[in-house]
C-alpha cells in the first residue's frame, strides 16, 4: 500500500457521526500515543513508557526483519522518531525502542495502559459497535466503525460497518476500541472480504507483560555488604579500584573500556556466572565517590558511556542511589531507568542531588546469559 493512502483517506474516514461510542473512543485514544509505522512494511503501533524509556508495540510482520523503523505519532505535534528492534514475541508482536521527539511524547505508561483495559470483557459483552483507530502518514487520526462478527479466547473478528470505509492492509497494528476501552490490536485484514482479525488486548498484555514487568523492584533494602565491586573515585572521572583495566573508566578516552566480569562459576575454571544470577536479590552495585575528604556537592547529572559496540555488555534496568556520607550507609534512591541497548551515552538528570557518593545498581540485563558489563567512562556535572 502506498504512503499516500492514509493521507487521502484521512478526511474521508476521520469523522463519522451518529455512531454510539465513537466520541468516547476518540477521547480515550488521545491518552494513548498511537503511531504510523514505516519499517519492512507500512503499519500501525502504539507507544508505552516504562521507567524513562519509550517502546513501540507493533505487529511483527510490520517490522518484517527490519532492524529500524520510522514512526509518526498521532499527537498534536505529530511527533516523529526512530525505533530499533528489541524483541519479537508470540501472536505476531514486536517491541522496539523509540528515540527522537516521539520518545519525548511517549504518552501512557505500561501500568496505566493495563488499568485502561481492565474492563475489556465487560466492554466486549456490552459492545454493539467498535471503532478502529488508525494514524495516517501525516499523523492524523482516522476512526473506522466496525461490528463484531465473532469472539474467541484469543481474537475478535470484525467487519467494517460501512462498505465505503473498509478495513485495508496497512492498518495492521491499529488499536480497536469498544467505547472508551481498548479491546484489541488489528493484526490482519482479508482483502477479499475486508474482515479484520484482532488480537484481544488481554492476550496482548499477557504476551508483552514479561518484558514490561520482569520483577523490577526499586528498593534500597539490600545491604551495602552485598556489593559485587566497589569503585572508589577520588575525583569524578578518576577511579582507583583493584580491577584490571579499571583505570579506563576515568581516562577520558571512550575507546578504552572498563570491563566488569563476574566471579568464576562453580563448574570449571574459565566459566563465569551469568548476569541473571545477580538480579533483584543480589544486584551488581558499583560505588562512586568524590573522595573521602570531598564536601557534599550538588550533582546535576551523571553520564555512563559504553562505546565497546558489544550489544551483550549493556545493562538494562538500573537504579542510582546517593549518599551525603563519605562512608557507611545513608543511601537514598534518586533515579530508576533503562539504558537502551546500543545507546552509547546514558545521561541521567539528577536535578542537583546533594551527595558525596553515588551508586549504580544493575537490576537487569538485555542478555541475561551474558557475563560482562562494559563501561567506557563515568562523568558527572555538578553545581558549585
Amino acid at each position: 500500500m502506498s504512503l499516500g493512502y492514509f493521507r487521502r483517506q484521512a478526511v474521508a474516514l476521520a469523522v463519522f457521526t451518529g455512531v454510539a461510542g465513537v466520541s468516547t473512543a476518540y477521547a480515550q485514544a488521545t491518552d494513548i500515543t498511537q503511531t504510523f509505522v514505516e519499517a519492512g512494511e507500512i503499519g500501525q503501533g502504539f507507544l508505552l513508557k516504562r521507567l524513562d524509556a519509550c517502546y513501540l508495540i507493533t505487529p511483527e510482520h510490520v517490522v518484517n526483519d527490519a532492524f529500524f523503523a520510522s514512526v509518526t505519532a498521532g499527537n498534536a505535534e505529530r511527533s516523529r522518531g526512530d525505533a530499533t528492534a528489541i524483541q519479537t514475541l508470540g501472536y505476531d508482536l514486536a517491541i522496539l525502542g523509540v528515540t527522537g521527539n516521539a520518545q519525548r511524547a511517549c504518552g501512557i505508561d505500561y501500568a496505566s495502559f493495563v488499568s485502561a483495559t481492565t474492563d475489556v470483557l465487560k466492554s466486549l459483552k456490552s459492545a454493539t459497535q467498535l471503532s478502529v483507530s488508525t494514524i495516517s502518514a501525516d499523523g492524523a487520526r482516522v476512526l473506522t466503525p466496525a461490528n463484531i462478527a465473532s469472539v474467541d479466547l484469543l481474537r475478535l473478528y470484525i467487519q467494517p460497518t460501512d462498505a465505503n470505509t473498509p478495513l485495508m492492509q496497512g492498518m495492521s497494528g491499529s488499536l480497536v476500541f469498544a467505547g472508551n476501552t481498548p479491546v484489541g490490536m488489528l493484526q490482519s485484514v482479508d482483502a477479499s472480504t475486508s474482515q479484520g482479525v484482532v488480537l484481544r488486548i488481554d492476550r496482548l498484555l499477557e504476551t508483552i507483560n514479561p518484558f514490561f514487568n520482569d520483577g523490577l523492584s526499586i528498593t534500597s533494602e539490600t545491604p551495602l555488604t552485598q556489593l559485587q565491586q566497589t569503585l572508589e573515585l577520588t575525583a569524578w572521572s578518576h577511579a582507583s579500584p583493584a580491577q584490571i583495566s579499571a583505570q579506563f573508566i576515568s581516562d577520558g578516552d571512550k575507546t578504552s573500556h572498563w570491563r566488569y566480569r563476574l566471579q568464576q562459576g562453580p563448574q570449571s575454571i574459565g566459566e563465569h556466572n551469568p548476569l541473571h544470577a545477580y538480579s533483584i536479590a543480589n544486584q551488581v552495585r558499583l560505588q562512586f565517590s568524590l573522595g573521602a575528604e570531598a564536601p557534599v556537592q550538588n550533582i546535576s547529572s551523571i553520564t555512563f558511556s559504553n562505546y565497546s559496540d558489544e550489544r551483550d555488555s549493556f545493562i538494562r534496568d538500573f537504579e542510582i542511589l546517593a549518599s551525603r556520607k563519605a562512608e557507611g550507609a545513608g543511601w537514598v534512591p534518586v533515579y530508576a531507568g533503562t539504558w537502551m541497548i546500543g545507546e552509547k551515552d546514558k545521561t541521567v538528570q539528577l536535578n542537583n542531588v546533594a551527595a558525596r557518593r553515588l551508586m549504580l545498581v544493575a537490576r537487569s540485563h538485555w542478555n541475561p546469559d551474558a557475563t560482562d558489563i562494559v563501561i567506557s567512562e563515568v562523568t558527572i556535572t555538578n553545581n558549585e
